[in-house]
């Protein structure tokens, strides 16, 4: 059922493009129900956690704006940080459910419905830059830009990948999650935590 479901979402998406009440919407993407575990998660399994980030908010170019998704909207704004003034917007794929900053202007923005990262430039118009795919319901994000890391969650697989950030993100490592992998975060050491059915500790650099 799950592979019929994503492509009725990607027309409900197109069909509500000029939609201007919120009734009329579809509803916000989501992740997809994980399958049974197949391989143990890699690193080890513990108790206590960062919280993860909203998700629909990130501060870029240096802080000095704001990119905030709108999942049922499918679109993507841009505001002052200080002013909160709209400065632009963009659509932002099939099915996009969370934004994390990229280093300089970038932004990245999961969209979970089209299986893919979008790569954002908020310096002058608001505009994709790029499409990645990701193949298996990406969810969760976190930026990890002290070492220049994306990690981003697999919902249909049980697994999160480990991109190398930039305008032209590419896969570095993929890793096996604990179940129903909805959320990480990533602390000021580097490590990761996913949380799922647990929560899960990824240490990249003793995880191989």
């Amino acid at each position: 059922m799950l592979p019929v479901i994503r492509p009725i979402l990607i027309v409900l998406a197109l069909a509500a493009a000029g939609c201007g009440s919120s009734a009329e919407l579809p509803p916000a993407a989501g992740p997809d129900r994980s399958p049974p575990l197949e391989r143990r998660p890699a690193g080890e399994l513990v108790d206590t956690a960062p919280v993860p980030a909203k998700g629909t908010e990130a501060l870029v170019d240096g802080d000095r704006k704001l990119a905030v998704l709108s999942p049922r909207r499918r679109v993507l704004e841009l505001y002052d940080a200080r002013t909160r003034e709209r400065l632009d917007s963009a659509p932002a794929g099939a099915g996009p459910t969370h934004v994390v900053a990229g280093e300089g202007g970038l932004a990245y923005v999961v969209d979970t419905a089209g299986d893919g990262l979008l790569v954002f430039e908020t310096r002058g118009p608001l505009r994709i830059r790029r499409r990645y795919p990701l193949p298996g319901a990406p969810y969760g994000a976190a930026s990890d830009l002290r070492n220049g890391r994306l990690w981003v969650t697999l919902t249909a697989r049980n697994q999160i990948v480990e991109l190398a950030t930039s305008a032209r993100p590419h896969r570095l490592n993929l890793y096996p999650s604990v179940r129903q992998p909805n959320a990480v975060a990533v602390d000021p050491a580097g490590r990761v935590f996913v949380h799922g059915d647990q929560v899960q500790l990824l240490d990249p650099r003793r995880t191989r």
